[in-house]
Parts: structure tokens; C-alpha cells; sequence
């Protein structure tokens, strides 16, 4: 029932409108140093720590999944990227290479590789910070999953892959479009950005994340990319395929977005 002007509010309804408003994604910054001066930044050990005992679970299949540190039950079927591995796949001979960039110790692959060991290889190049790559070369490599420092390190010896994936990792990087240039300049024959909010502006807007601490205590810059300003940037080189929600809200200031991808096919 709304609450009329004067009523009484409850402490529990402020505690929890203090909750959503402190943490989330919010401003609106002119650049990187702008907005990395106003966060606190985060304690990467801490984070590698608590993502590798959620990895480990899983590994040692003590549960189904894990993301962000956070272990389930039942693996979470992300479809639309699933059908896009397999699509591609049934293109090649059942045969599918793909770099992960900023893919954590390897959630994604662990993800989908129950859907996709039926393959005839499966070549998942996982892109990461210097840490990530140390623990996950160390604890979780295996024939199909191999840690990377950047994408030139993860095509030189092993050839140019078939698709490049951003999930939920693009949009944390302090020049995205840098990246991008090297992936229009490239063979990569397909492109995918998952798990993004898009915005409908000319322009980019550049935010702080702040992490609610039952994930991590943390806070960083972020971008939310101009859904027409991508489009631009990409259509020299490649042509979208499909679009699609990935489920998951993200709430910025007021305004409620959706979390969603788009893969794109090199012309």
C-alpha cells in the first residue's frame, strides 16, 4: 500500500531505500582519473581469494557453479550465449576456439562446458589480470581451458580464435575502445558482448559501482556504452547478428536498465 504524504514510514523501508541508494551505479564522471579518485578501489587478493575457494567448490564438485565468488547448486544456462557457442561451432566442424576476456578463473567455460564437450575441440582462452592468470595456470588449466595476460599473448601461438567474448568485462576497462580497435583490426571472424548495460545516449556515460559487501567491499569506475556510439564503432567491421536481455537488472541512480548482449558477425 503507498504511503500518503505525513504517514509514517518504517525504518525497515528506509534502511532499505539507504541500501539501494549507497550502493549500485551512480554520477555521471568527465573521465577515468575523475571517477578513480572518488573510489575506493578494491583489494585484489581479497577478491582472487574469494572466487578461487568458490572455484575450487566447484572443481572439486562439491557445487554446480560459481560467479563472483558465489557458489549455486545448479548451474545458471546463460542461453543466448550457449546457443551462440554452439551456432558458431556447428559453422566449423563442431569445432570452436574463443578468447574470454576477463573471464575470472574460468565461470563462463565451467558454465558451458557441460553443452559443449560433446565438440571435436574446444579451445577456451581465458584473458586476465597478472594474479588471475598465476592462480588459474596453477589450479584450474586443463586440455580445453588456458589462462592468458592479453589478447595478443592468447592468438600468438595458438591462431586467430573464432569469437571474442566481453562478459561483463568491457565495460570496466579504462580505454574499452582501445580494445576494440584491436579487435576491428583483427581476423576475430565474431564478436560478443554479454552482460552490459546499455544506454540509449549519444554518449557514454562513466560511473562508480559500489559493490554491496555481500559480494566484496569495493568500488571502481564504470562505463555504461551508448548503444548507437557502439553500433557506429563496430559497422565498418562487423554486422550485429542478434540482441537479446541476459536477465539480470542493473540499477543506475533511478533509472532501471536491463543487463544485455549482442553478437556481432565480421562483414
Amino acid at each position: 500500500m503507498p504511503f500518503k504524504k505525513g504517514e509514517f514510514v518504517p525504518e525497515i523501508l528506509k534502511r532499505a531505500i539507504r541500501y539501494s541508494f549507497k550502493y549500485g551505479w551512480h554520477g555521471r564522471y568527465a573521465n577515468w582519473q575523475d571517477a578513480l579518485q572518488k573510489t575506493t578501489g578494491y583489494n585484489a587478493q581479497t577478491v582472487l581469494q574469494r572466487v578461487k575457494a568458490g572455484a575450487l567448490q566447484v572443481k572439486e564438485g562439491k557445487y554446480a557453479y560459481e560467479r563472483d565468488g558465489i557458489t549455486y547448486s545448479n548451474i545458471e544456462v546463460a542461453y543466448p550465449l550457449l546457443a551462440a557457442l554452439l551456432w558458431i561451432a556447428s559453422q566449423n566442424d563442431n569445432r570452436l576456439s574463443l578468447v574470454d576476456y576477463g573471464g575470472s578463473l574460468g565461470t563462463s567455460y565451467r558454465q558451458n562446458f557441460p553443452f559443449l564437450k560433446h565438440l571435436q575441440t574446444l579451445e577456451w582462452r581465458l584473458v586476465e589480470q597478472a594474479m588471475f592468470v598465476e592462480e588459474g595456470r596453477k589450479n584450474f588449466e586443463d586440455e580445453h581451458l588456458h589462462f592468458y595476460h592479453s589478447l595478443e599473448e592468447a592468438c600468438k601461438n595458438n591462431g586467430t580464435p573464432q569469437l571474442l567474448l566481453f562478459s561483463s568485462s568491457l565495460q570496466y576497462m579504462e580505454r574499452p575502445y582501445e580494445l576494440l580497435t584491436k579487435v576491428v583490426e583483427s581476423n576475430i571472424p565474431y564478436l560478443m558482448i554479454d552482460r552490459t548495460a546499455f544506454i540509449d545516449e549519444p554518449e557514454d556515460r562513466l560511473t562508480i559501482q559500489s559493490v554491496p559487501p555481500a559480494f566484496y567491499d569495493a568500488s571502481y569506475p564504470c562505463w555504461f556504452f551508448s548503444e548507437a556510439k557502439m553500433n557506429i564503432f563496430l559497422q565498418n567491421a562487423f554486422e550485429p547478428v542478434w540482441g537479446f536481455t541476459s536477465g539480470q537488472k542493473v540499477q543506475l541512480g533511478l533509472q532501471e536498465l536491463d543487463y544485455t548482449g549482442k553478437l556481432w558477425r565480421r562483414k
